[in-house]
């Protein structure tokens, strides 16, 4: 069954709205401000992405937004995209060093994660950022509940 864009906006919606959103670091896309949506469109082609639903961020200034179709990061370094459909797996970050492919000991409690790993179906590695705590978890839900839609 394909699901349109409204029923996947709707989905990541009434799935935000459980975890309190919006909040200090993480908002309706709808909501922000002009300048801050001329901002991000610009860093993504909406045919590609899709419509933009939620806005993650954290305050040194990395932020992940999802769309419809794919989720969007900016590291500080480059941005990142990756399509919904393409994701495989979630690592929280602080349990594998991807580089060296051993696990590491938790190095941060869970309420200071403030990124998530994800494979794709490829086996690339991508990391998205946001505030720690429930922030964090929200996205990552969410992420997997969009990812699980393309399934």
């Amino acid at each position: 069954m394909k699901k349109t864009e409204d029923f996947i906006i709707n989905r990541l919606t009434w799935k935000a709205s459980k975890y309190k959103i919006p909040s200090d670091y993480s908002f309706y896309f709808n909501d922000l401000t002009i300048d801050i949506k001329n901002y991000l469109y610009n860093q993504f082609d909406n045919d590609i992405a899709g419509t933009p639903v939620l806005f993650f961020t954290k305050p040194t200034k990395q932020w992940t937004l999802i769309c419809t179709k794919q989720v969007i990061c900016n590291d500080n370094k480059k941005i990142i995209k990756l399509n919904l459909s393409d994701i495989e797996h979630f690592h929280p970050t602080a349990f594998k060093d991807y580089k060296t492919q051993k696990i590491k000991f938790q190095e941060a409690q869970k309420s200071e994660w403030d990124k998530v790993d994800v494979t794709d179906k490829e086996n690339r590695n991508y990391t998205f950022h946001t505030f720690k705590g429930a922030a964090l978890f929200a996205m990552w839900n969410i992420l997997l509940m969009a990812a699980r839609l393309y399934d």
